[in-house]
């Protein structure tokens, strides 16, 4: 690769610095619910003004983290 001259050598430095270029931005998945989950689903966004994909996301982050919280606690008690 040869030097061009827009970009001046004292813009660049010995070592070249590792960057993440594309960080994690997320994931799309695919999730089935039967009739009566959806249902469910369905009132709670009328009841709550919220989308189902609001909900789902929420509900389920909320629903790991407290089930990660509950391992941690009972972890905490077996040290004890």
């Amino acid at each position: 690769m040869t030097h061009d001259d827009r970009f001046p050598l004292e813009n660049f430095e010995e070592e070249p610095e590792e960057v993440v270029v594309a960080p994690n931005f997320g994931i799309i998945a695919e999730v089935r619910f039967e009739r009566d989950e959806f249902r469910e689903i369905s009132d709670e966004e009328r009841e709550t003004g919220r989308s189902s994909l609001d909900l789902i996301h929420d509900y389920t982050l909320a629903a790991i983290r407290a089930n990660r919280a509950a391992r941690m606690a009972s972890q905490a008690e077996v040290a004890d």
